[in-house]
């Protein structure tokens, strides 16, 4: 499960969550065990991918690190959002959103005009709006903050695709880390499973980094643009297909 995820959290910038947790339930785990031991597993995948990147000079450390503030900020406002609003609503927001990023990197993840060259102050504001953003939605619906942080990345702040995911990673790295924390005091996380997920995710994280950097920046582009392509489409499917009142 692992490396599986591993391969595609570090090629293409995101935790690898969308597939760990499918796997988690089918092998007998509950709902909220899978997602807490998910997360743990992620911390692993996202440092390997992240170093990985790094050496490669493909990580912007400092923004990295903002973005990953205003994630661990919006994860504590997405847990006391979903007590008192609709997750229903926020999450066919959630879907909708990644819908039109998906579909504008697919058919071309260029820069929005005048992003990159914004004033620093601007630029930390940004960064942290968009873990601010990545953050809520992760909590509310399931979903790691790779799929916000990438498009998100090289839309608003200028940054090339390979950037842009290295530098998802380190960002994925401190929100997994204080997820994990929050669950593991609920008694959520099933620390041997999450440490084997972590262990194979990071073999994989570093062998799907490695491939990633060797890709031409618009075939990863249109690549990434599927998967949340595929990521949007199920967060609606589900959404959709169950009643309104259990949302």
């Amino acid at each position: 499960m692992g490396f599986v995820a591993g391969v595609f959290g570090g090629g293409l910038g995101v935790g690898g969550g969308i597939i760990i947790v499918p796997l988690l339930l089918a092998v007998g785990l509950d709902r909220h065990g899978a997602h807490a031991t998910s997360l743990a597993g992620i911390i692993l995948i996202s440092m390997v991918g992240a170093a990985s990147f790094g050496f490669s000079g493909e990580i912007l450390l400092d923004v990295g690190l903002t973005i990953g503030i205003g994630g661990v900020a919006g994860s504590l406002i997405g847990a006391t959002v979903m007590n008192r609003m609709s997750s229903r609503a926020l999450t066919i927001v959630f879907g909708l959103v990644l819908l039109v990023a998906a579909l504008r990197m697919i058919f071309g993840a260029n820069p929005l005009p005048g992003s990159g060259n914004q004033s620093q102050v601007v630029q930390i504001l940004l960064a942290l709006g968009i873990g601010l953003v990545a953050g809520i939605f992760a909590g509310l619906a399931g979903i790691g903050g790779g799929a916000v942080n990438v498009p998100a990345g090289v839309f608003f702040l200028g940054l090339a695709q390979h950037e842009a995911q290295g530098t998802s990673l380190v960002a994925i790295v401190l929100t997994a880390i204080a997820g994990t924390v929050a669950n593991y005091r609920n008694d959520h996380v099933v620390p041997r499973e999450g440490l084997l997920v972590g262990l194979g995710g990071g073999v994989g994280s570093l062998l799907g980094s490695t491939v990633a950097l060797g890709i031409d920046e618009d075939t990863l582009g249109f690549a990434f643009g599927v998967l949340v392509l595929i990521i949007s489409l199920r967060t609606l499917i589900r959404v959709f297909a169950r009643p309104a009142q259990s949302a």
